[in-house]
């Protein structure tokens, strides 16, 4: 079903109202037409009846008896509107008195239809003398009244339908002037529904749409307003999540690592003084077992953890973590590519952004048979950005997000920031973006 705007549907009411208007208009004039057209004859008749009366008055006695019929046509000039002829008994012949050229151009057959009134003949007898000398008939000819009354009617409707038209254009030019408003207040709801709720109305003209545009500027102040608290609320979240997760790595190193070694030293104690080969045997199995319990540990400290993040620059951390790669995996080329001058982030940021980097080439060194990967980190005014490539084979159509992959875009996602995934059989590319945040206020660099 088509949907008219609000200025369609006020034309198209304005539209009808006009045409509604035109038509009454055009209905009362043909019906006044008519009756003018109706009167113009009757008088026309009239006038002809009295000349014919005073013109055979004027003959008698002036003209024999016998030739006043014959010289009658001569002596009239029939009025306008009106057909006279004269009937002469003796010859059985009708003449018409020499009427002055009427030169017009006539009315549509359809309107002449509408107007022309009843005709209207007369035949009035003439006697001299006591004998009746023949007839003269006078009839109506509105042809030329019809013919005027349609160039009347037809500048007045043309006078009519331009006055409809230029009404018309001025309310459609009011319309859209006073309706101007409502797209700014459009545009800017579609900029809040697209995330941006710095958009503003502003002010406007219009005293009619001065609260809507309030209104909608008050909704986007609050909506930023609660965006920045539920940002500041996520960060507060996280942080005591890395502070909760800090809190067990140190007591895993603080109280682990302590038993773990007074383990391994009471197993070595215990082989050297073991009076038996079955005893040394289980002081070595002890052992082993200690240092299988360690190597846990320090897997479990590094997944809480880095030690280094928060303690040293995240630009060293980040190249000495990718130099261990280069020397783990020596047939895989590592390209880290680090801003000049980079700035120091806060410590949610850049325990980020080395799980970005951790993540990444996880999973390049997994999934992807990468023969070379390329990180990028630099900061604009806005954000911290992170591109991490591979030159793999890319992944499948049906390919879907690990464990590992979901929760840093959960953690990137709810530190304000996003995680964009793209594959092609060329390799594989992981874009991160997230906010420059000054400390611990929680407000936007």
């Amino acid at each position: 079903m088509t949907r008219f705007g609000l200025t369609s549907r006020l034309l198209l009411v304005i539209l009808a109202v006009q045409l509604a208007l035109f038509a009454a208009l055009a209905v009362v004039r043909v019906n006044g037409l008519r009756g003018e057209i109706a009167a113009e004859s009757r008088l026309a008749a009239q006038t002809a009846r009295s000349l014919v009366l005073a013109t055979v008055g004027t003959m008698q006695g002036a003209v024999p008896p016998d030739r006043v019929m014959a010289l009658l046509p001569d002596r009239m000039v029939p009025p306008r509107h009106t057909r006279i002829g004269v009937l002469d008994p003796r010859d059985g012949t009708v003449r018409q008195p020499v009427a002055p050229p009427e030169t017009y151009d006539p009315a549509p057959a359809w309107f002449a239809a509408l107007v022309a009134p009843a005709p209207l003949e007369t035949r009035l007898p003439v006697s001299l003398q006591g004998r009746l000398r023949g007839f003269v008939y006078i009839g109506t000819d509105p042809g030329a009244e019809i013919a005027a009354a349609w160039r009347s009617l037809r500048a007045m409707l043309g006078l009519a339908a331009f006055a409809a038209v230029a009404q018309t254009a001025l309310i459609w030019l009011a319309t859209r002037r006073a309706l101007r408003p409502v797209a700014l207040i459009a545009a800017r709801l579609s900029d809040l529904r697209r995330g941006d709720l710095s958009a503003r109305v502003g002010p406007i003209a219009q005293p009619d749409l001065s609260p809507v545009a309030d209104g909608v500027d008050e909704l986007a102040a609050a909506l930023q307003q609660a965006q920045a608290q539920t940002a500041h609320l996520q960060r507060q979240v996280i942080g005591r999540a890395d502070a909760e997760r800090k809190s067990i790595a140190r007591d895993l190193h603080d109280e682990m690592g302590p038993c773990l070694f007074g383990l391994r030293v009471e197993a070595d104690a215990l082989h050297e003084a073991a009076p038996s080969q079955a005893i040394r045997d289980h002081a070595i199995a002890i052992s082993s077992i200690a240092e299988e319990i360690a190597r846990v540990n320090r897997a479990l400290l590094d997944d809480l953890r880095p030690v280094a993040i928060g303690q040293l620059p995240l630009a060293g951390v980040l190249t000495d973590y990718v130099e261990d790669l280069q020397r783990r995996f020596g047939h895989v080329r590592f390209e880290l590519d680090l801003m000049p001058g980079l700035p120091e982030p806060d410590e949610a940021t850049a325990l980020t952004l080395f799980r970005i980097l951790q993540e990444g080439t996880t999973n390049a060194l997994r999934h992807s048979g990468a023969r070379g990967v390329t990180i990028r980190l630099w900061t604009d005014p806005a954000d911290w950005r992170m591109i991490l490539a591979d030159d793999g084979q890319g992944m499948a159509a049906d390919h879907r997000e690990g464990t590992g992959l979901t929760g840093m875009r959960e953690r990137i996602t709810a530190l304000g920031g996003s995680l964009g995934l793209s594959s092609t059989p060329n390799g594989t590319t992981l874009d991160a973006r997230l906010p420059r945040w000054q400390g611990a206020e929680g407000q936007p660099a």
